[in-house]
């Protein structure tokens, strides 16, 4: 198995699609802006803000640190907490209205007719990414322990082996 380990620091920042807010690219499996499938990313969200269109695409958003946001999506209001996954199509209308102060979010995105791909809390089955929420954790890797901070990411090769242990305050990505 092989490790590459991402340290959120280190990210360039980016503009939104819509330009109303900055995202930082983990991985995805084509080149920005539009030539991708499937994207992992993080993003700031500093204040109240609609956010950008992806017609034909499935997210996954986590609240990673901070105390939240009340997504509106396509009218209906989702409250969603450190920690939580909300699911939601790219074409939904959707605005952001922080809970007391800014937040960081996970963000993974999925074309139509692209191989599935999800954001789980638990690790089943084989995955291709962790990545630290809330307040930062340690991943265990058989005989190798990784520290990682607040939306540190950790990409794996696995060759389709199974991860052998976790522990904490991580998200998973499926394959």
């Amino acid at each position: 198995m092989s490790v590459i380990i991402q340290r959120a620091s280190e990210r360039t920042p980016q503009p939104w699609k819509n330009g109303l807010g900055v995202q930082y690219e983990i991985t995805c499996d084509g080149t920005l802006p539009d030539d991708w499938t499937w994207r992992l990313s993080t993003a700031d969200i500093t204040q109240d803000v609609p956010f950008s269109v992806f017609p034909g695409v499935n997210r996954e958003f986590c609240v990673a640190d901070g105390n939240g946001v009340v997504l509106t999506i396509s009218g209906v209001d989702h409250r969603c907490e450190p920690g939580s996954i909300t699911k939601f199509r790219g074409d939904d209308v959707v605005f952001a209205t922080l809970i007391d102060g800014p937040m960081r979010a996970l963000n993974l995105m999925v074309r139509d007719g692209a191989q599935e791909k999800h954001l789980t809390r638990n690790s089943v089955g084989p995955v291709f990414a962790a990545v630290a929420v809330l307040n930062g954790q340690k991943l265990k890797l058989e005989s190798e322990e990784v520290e990682l901070g607040v939306l540190d990411a950790v990409l794996f090769n696995l060759n389709n082996s199974p991860l052998v242990a976790q522990q904490g305050n991580l998200v998973f990505v499926s394959r």
